[in-house]
């Protein structure tokens, strides 16, 4: 689903919500009325007073600047009036007051500060339910990444795990928070499994989720599937969330099954397309750079190592879930 689909749906249920609230805020009025003698009469003219004043504003039979201007005393005498009927019905001064799921937007999904935007209840439900589409665990993100868990041994010359992955949990939040300006419009994580990818892939697309833009996440299986049925069905269809999505992120690359005049043909198409129209893509294998090209070619490897439009990440070291004593995967290791 379109996050601008997403956004639709989100508007009316909020307006569904409104509605509900607004049957609550009549039957506690009702009730209020019934044990407060007089206070519907006064509520009639307070609101009969409002509405002709709006209606003077609005439109006016003769043009009279002074027409309102009482309104303001006549409204404060019947807010006194009607404080004073709730309390010697002994009700609180807030029992009339409109009942609403979030104040700060009164359940329009929006605020006005001076200029619209979404409310912080609103943007936010809205983020859980885009990264609930995408499959993404919640804990995955920058906030929560720890160097901690990696080892200080020298890895890459004099350069331990831990600094190596700090450089590139550093490089993935740049990509994620300059998005869509990135410079090169790709990254390539490379290294064995329980290294981090996956978790540091996972917090690009939180990230760049939270900000506004269109994700698309998807497993390298998953995605040899779909590429499957596409070509089998003849059905092109199928792979335009995959082309279109302004930024892609493919999973475990080399996981899926080779397929032949499929896997290799639907790979470079899809790089290709995507590149020449500057979507952006982020792709994560456990395999290594020889063991790409023996395995896709040439020509879809050059176009992962194109160094105008993609920026490799060398993940190494030790499986960070062997070290911390937690098999399979759910953690940082991923």
């Amino acid at each position: 689903m379109t996050r601008e689909r997403m956004v639709l749906l989100l508007q009316q249920e909020y307006g569904a919500r409104r509605e509900d609230n607004l049957r609550v805020y009549e039957e506690r009025v009702r009730e209020v009325c019934d044990r407060c003698e007089g206070l519907r009469l006064l509520l009639d003219a307070r609101r009969a007073a409002l509405m002709g004043g709006l209606r003077n504003a609005l439109y006016p039979a003769q043009k009279d600047e002074n027409s309102n201007a009482n309104l303001t005393g006549a409204l404060e005498i019947y807010n006194s009036k009607i404080a004073a009927a709730l309390q010697a019905a002994g009700l609180p001064a807030d029992a009339l007051a409109p009942v609403y799921t979030c104040p700060l937007c009164k359940d329009e999904g929006y605020v006005y500060d001076p200029t619209r935007r979404m409310c912080s209840c609103f943007e936010g439900e809205l983020n859980r339910r885009m990264l609930g589409e995408l499959g993404l665990k919640p804990s995955q993100t920058f906030e929560n990444y720890q160097d901690g868990c990696f080892s200080e041994e020298p890895v890459l010359g004099k350069l331990s795990q831990r600094v190596l992955m700090k450089q590139n949990r550093a490089i993935c939040e740049r990509y994620a928070d300059s998005y869509p300006d990135t410079g090169v419009t790709d990254m390539l994580f490379t290294g064995k499994s329980g290294l981090g990818k996956t978790f540091l892939m996972h917090a690009i697309a939180h990230r760049v989720t939270q900000r506004g833009y269109g994700v698309q996440y998807v497993s390298a299986y998953k995605l040899m599937d779909i590429m499957r049925k596409a070509y089998f069905e003849n059905n092109s269809e199928r792979l335009e969330p995959l082309m279109e999505a302004p930024l892609l992120l493919i999973d475990d690359l080399g996981t899926e099954p080779l397929m032949e005049n499929i896997t290799v043909t639907q790979l470079f198409n899809l790089f290709n397309e995507r590149q020449n129209a500057n979507r952006h893509t982020v792709i994560s294998t456990n395999l290594n750079i020889a063991e790409l090209r023996a395995r896709y070619t040439e020509r879809i490897t050059s176009r992962l190592l194109d160094e105008s439009r993609v920026r490799v990440l060398k993940f190494i070291g030790g499986d960070v879930r062997e070290r911390l004593g937690k098999p399979g995967k759910g953690g940082q290791g991923e």
